[in-house]
């Protein structure tokens, strides 16, 4: 298709068929080229589909913009712009341009991907494309993603309307992106202060640990356990208190992101913490490490009981 003379139609009903739309657009001039596509939901999703019109001429897809967006097809209010060369690949592959606006998309569900996003976010009018971030290693979802308007007042509309929004099985949260352009922020630097959505992308989502810099030498591990076990079970703590520092192994990537987010600057015996992404060696098969942690609510047994006896030693020493 032509993107000169191609116009996106977005917030279709699942009922649109081709010939429907042929019906609706062929009075704004000659087509060239119809194509819909169908978006494969999981529960929760708006059941709608988007799709493509190809005029013969610019000027009709124009007329067509100008007289049908807004109209409405099945009690669903269409949204109808000049489609992008990006857009109209159905892999949403994302574009490198300063006149777009970017927004990011995190806390997505594992099941949702770049049609899904097409599909939630299309019915603001100027997408332009969307892309869910992949792990390298098994494939799977990071988690989070990037949608892309061609006006800042749609993305601005995506982003108030979208934020908290049930996607699929979980509540997404939505933001301008942080860093345009780039797959992954910056490398972290302890005691930045950072928004959530940045802290979570800054590392793979294998990565639970947290670095924990700037500790006076009488710290011991009852003072790390009363802050972070508000943000997760704890896994394991490696305290270099001679040297200022340690390493708090949380159960989730999400929850150190969260740790990292509220505790940075924490007083730890007269002393503000620094705070930032631990190492943790990359899993072998990256879907087993998932499997794994999905035993138990992310434990196993050994774990469960190191963790309360980590609690039980803090409470001791506290009576």
């Amino acid at each position: 298709m032509s993107s000169g003379s191609t116009v996106y139609v977005g917030n279709l009903d699942q009922r649109v068929t081709e010939a429907i739309l042929l019906d609706y657009f062929s009075p704004m001039g000659s087509i060239a080229n119809i194509k819909i596509v169908a978006v494969h939901r999981h529960g929760g999703f708006p059941s709608v589909n988007y799709g493509f019109v190809e005029y013969v001429d610019a000027a009709s897809a124009d007329k067509a913009i100008q007289e049908l967006n807004g109209s409405n097809v099945f009690d669903h209010e269409i949204k109808v712009n000049w489609a992008q060369q990006g857009q109209q690949n159905t892999n949403h592959v994302r574009e490198e341009n300063p006149n777009q606006f970017q927004v990011f998309v995190g806390d997505l569900a594992p099941e949702v991907n770049d049609d899904n996003l097409a599909s939630a976010f299309g019915i603001f009018g100027t997408l332009i494309n969307s892309h869910v971030m992949k792990d390298n290693m098994s494939g799977n979802s990071r988690g989070f993603g990037f949608v892309t308007f061609r006006e800042k007042a749609d993305a601005e509309q995506a982003i108030s309307s979208m934020n908290g929004e049930l996607l699929g099985s979980r509540n997404i949260r939505v933001n301008w992106a942080t860093q345009k352009g780039q797959d992954t922020p910056p490398p972290p630097r302890p005691g930045q202060q950072l928004p959530y959505e940045t802290v979570l992308q800054q590392t793979p989502s294998y990565v639970t640990s947290v670095y924990v810099g700037n500790l006076p030498p009488n710290t011991s591990d009852n003072d790390l356990i009363q802050p972070f076990q508000r943000f997760g079970f704890i896994h394991e703590i490696k305290l270099q208190s001679d040297k200022g520092f340690a390493f708090v192994k949380l159960d989730s990537h999400q929850n150190a992101a969260n740790a990292i987010v509220n505790l940075q600057g924490m007083n730890i015996n007269g002393r503000e913490a620094k705070l930032s992404w631990g190492k943790d060696r990359a899993p072998t098969t990256y879907s087993s490490y998932n499997n794994n942690n999905n035993n138990n609510g992310g434990y196993n047994n050994g774990q469960q009981q190191q963790q309360r006896n980590l609690n039980n030693s803090w409470r001791q020493e506290r009576q």
